[in-house]
């Protein structure tokens, strides 16, 4: 991937970073967010120099915004998840691959809307719409390859619960954005 081009990526991600933790009304934290940009970008440019999928750096870009909001406010706002979306799409279509991502995104959408049904709503609907978009980035994927999805981020999720300060009640609200984006980067090369 062009240097350049991903250093500017992540200069506009991070405008837009700062301009969605605002309108959300969440502390931006600028110093990590540029700590991991950078780190990002370092990660991307060394071991993937060949690949450019603009998708997953979207998903990577947005994913730390959709993060700090849901960890703040336990939402997914639909602002985010729509334009991502609409986004995500527009990128698949120049690539010619539009088909294979939306498949994908139903397929993640319509596997997480059953989870949640199932649960009796324990998992929340904002959850599910970035199981969609999630969906858009790895495109069509083998039934498998969704069960180990889900698998991997329920036990992040439960992980990540073990760190928190206080009891955990049953009822207790988890953001689960940062285990679905982390369980996507562990599958996406998959």
């Amino acid at each position: 991937m062009n240097p350049d081009l991903l250093i500017s990526f992540f200069l506009g991600g991070i405008f837009t970073h700062i301009f969605l933790s605002r309108k959300f009304d969440t502390d931006p934290q600028i110093i990590k967010t540029i700590f991991l940009y950078s780190s990002l970008i370092f990660t991307l440019v060394r071991f993937f120099p060949q690949d450019s999928n603009f998708q997953f750096t979207l998903l990577l870009i947005l994913g730390w915004t959709i993060i700090l909001i849901d960890n703040a406010h336990h939402r997914i706002p639909n602002f985010i998840t729509g334009y991502c979306s609409l986004l995500l799409c527009t990128i698949a279509l120049i690539e010619g691959r539009i088909f294979n991502s939306i498949g994908g995104g139903v397929e993640f959408l319509l596997f997480f809307c059953v989870l949640a049904i199932a649960s009796k709503l324990k998992i929340g609907i904002g959850d599910v719409k970035l199981a969609g978009v999630i969906g858009l980035v790895n495109g069509s994927v083998p039934l498998l390859a969704l069960i180990n999805f889900a698998i991997a981020a329920s036990v992040m999720g439960l992980i990540s619960t073990i760190g928190t300060a206080g009891v955990l009640r049953l009822k207790a609200r988890i953001p689960f954005a940062a285990p679905m984006i982390a369980a996507s980067i562990w599958i996406w090369p998959i």
